[in-house]
């Protein structure tokens, strides 16, 4: 998935499902093979590329210590990695790559609308930039995943088979990616 983004210098990567950073860790091999990095983009790999969002908080600190034993960040400052459910999180500034494989399944947590008569409802949040209300998960992310990207972004995502083939929302976010 790495090599299909083909990460650049300089470029932001995010991960909202970042487990333990695996993907992160796979764009640093890609980077150290593949390309010859100046030292301010190295600096730039460093402290400021990687953007991720663990919802547990163990695997979360495995995150960061993964990232620190592989250079990543230092003992003063660390990679930008949050302890929340990325779902609930908008992105401020847009990023230049996602690489993800969001859980897969019904959500046990809450669900992200577009009604914003929902929103009083326990059990739901308000995302007006996403296209459609649905309680499975990976149609969820991926509607966040786009939301997160710039323009110009490009993304890789573990999906399960089929899953664009639905029907209703499934359809709906089918339509808006095409």
């Amino acid at each position: 998935m790495v090599e299909c983004v083909q990460p650049k210098p300089n470029e932001t990567i995010a991960d909202p499902s970042c487990g333990t950073g695996g993907f992160f860790l796979g764009v640093l091999e890609y980077v150290q093979k593949n390309l010859k990095l100046s030292k301010g983009e190295m600096e730039f790999t460093k402290f400021h590329a990687f953007h991720g969002w663990e919802i547990e908080k163990s695997t979360a600190r495995l995150c960061l210590m993964n990232l620190y034993l592989h250079g990543i960040g230092d003992l003063k400052k660390t990679p930008d990695i949050h302890i929340k459910d990325s779902l609930k999180t908008r992105l401020e500034e847009k990023v230049k790559i996602v690489l993800a494989n969001p859980s897969f399944g019904n959500s046990s947590s809450d669900i992200p609308t577009i009604d914003e008569k929902q929103v009083n409802k326990e059990g739901f949040f308000l995302r007006k930039d996403f296209w459609a209300t649905t309680g499975n998960k990976q149609l969820a992310f991926l509607q966040h995943i786009v939301s997160m990207l710039k323009e110009d972004g490009r993304a890789a995502v573990v999906l399960p088979d089929n899953v664009l083939f639905e029907g209703g929302a499934g359809e709906i976010i089918r339509k808006k990616l095409l």
